[in-house]
């Protein structure tokens, strides 16, 4: 729900035609106590703050960025603030923007302009933070035509999603995560993003508005720390093998190998893989899955991203889901899915926890 503020940020005005009034000393004081308390912000949780104090001046210099290029720098271009806090529904954004680079980056076409507020990159996935202001209504939830790429590099991004949410009228924030095709990662990289048109709301039934809104800019990955596991756990067919654990200032990513025998795969459509992630004090980490590749069928290379670890956290404890099931839906050229509310076979089974005691 908008304040009093928010409302009167909306409102445009001639300051020059206020007329001033007088205010008695009492009044002044409880202007500059509202104001006051007002501005104070809010206290993260004890753990929360204490890690942030710690990695502050490394997060800052990791992430720094180092070049820029092509767009025009928009420092007169007024943002919304910290983007990133504005995706933070299940609390694993809440850091990011404590560790990002901001660039204040700005592209105008075709009377829509994007403005690229924050950027971070923690070696395997790439985070860009936006916003767009139109000169008509995109609906509530437009989105882009275009996905990061980096350039002059081995690797590549094999994959992005992107979230775009109205904040006012017809201003919007965005977030677009590309996730890089490494079993390693990178130090850094030199990134572009070229958006070639704004798709509106499917509701509004409108045509993909076409542009071009290029952003350039190189970053350095964030300081991080990589933990080598070699552990693996073998269950019903199944077997996990987790790799190594890499702890960046605002998260930590478990990179893991997904191994199916031929009984499972002969025996089953869909075989899928869930992680519960808590510490040895019981905090349980908010987590997202970056995806998987593989070369093989029976064979699959795993990331997934977590929420900033306790700094008091020793161990992790590592609980995998996997869930075996078979579609009920045969579609044109032969593809299987699995459709809602199905009756076909489906079994669950929980594997053995994987206890890593963390070294950092």
């Amino acid at each position: 729900m908008k304040d009093i503020y928010d409302y009167l940020n909306d409102v445009d005005m001639d300051v020059s035609q206020l007329e001033q009034g007088t205010a008695t000393d009492m009044e002044k004081k409880k202007v500059k106590m509202a104001l006051s308390k007002r501005i104070k912000t809010h206290k993260p949780p004890r753990w929360k703050k204490a890690l942030t104090a710690a990695s502050a001046s490394i997060g800052i210099s990791a992430a720094a960025l180092f070049g820029l290029s092509f767009t025009t720098f928009a420092e007169e271009i007024p943002i919304i603030g910290n983007v990133f806090k504005l995706f933070n529904g299940d609390g694993l954004y809440e850091t990011y923007g404590d560790h990002s680079a901001k660039l204040l980056l700005s592209e105008e076409d075709n009377g829509i302009r994007i403005t690229m507020d924050e950027v971070i990159f923690d070696g395997k996935a790439l985070y860009l933070a936006y916003t767009i202001e139109s000169d008509k209504d995109l609906g509530e939830s437009p989105t882009i035509e275009g996905m990061p790429y980096i350039q002059d590099s081995d690797e590549h991004i094999y994959g992005s999603s992107t979230d775009i949410i109205r904040s006012s009228g017809n201003k919007y924030v965005g977030m677009t995560t590309g996730e890089l095709m490494s079993t390693s990662g990178i130090d850094e990289g030199s990134f572009e993003l070229a958006i070639k048109g704004i798709i509106p709301d499917p509701s509004l039934n409108m045509e993909t508005i076409t542009g071009d809104w290029a952003f350039q800019f190189e970053l350095q990955a964030t300081e991080n720390k990589e933990q080598i596991v070699d552990i693996t756990n073998e269950q019903n067919g199944v077997t996990i093998a987790m790799d190594k654990v890499v702890y960046t200032p605002m998260s930590f990513l478990l990179y893991y190998d997904e191994i199916l025998s031929n009984d499972v795969m002969g025996n089953w459509d869909f075989i899928t893989m869930r992680l519960v992630v808590k510490d040895n004090l019981g905090n349980e980490y908010t987590n997202k899955h970056n995806g998987g590749y593989s070369n093989s069928s029976h064979l699959l290379h795993h990331t997934n991203t977590f929420e900033m670890l306790h700094p008091e956290a020793k161990k992790l404890i590592i609980t995998p889901t996997v869930e075996f099931s078979d579609g009920d839906t045969i579609h044109e050229y032969g593809a299987i899915s699995r459709s809602e509310n199905s009756t076909a076979p489906m079994e669950e089974f929980v594997m053995e926890d994987i206890i890593i005691t963390i070294d950092k």
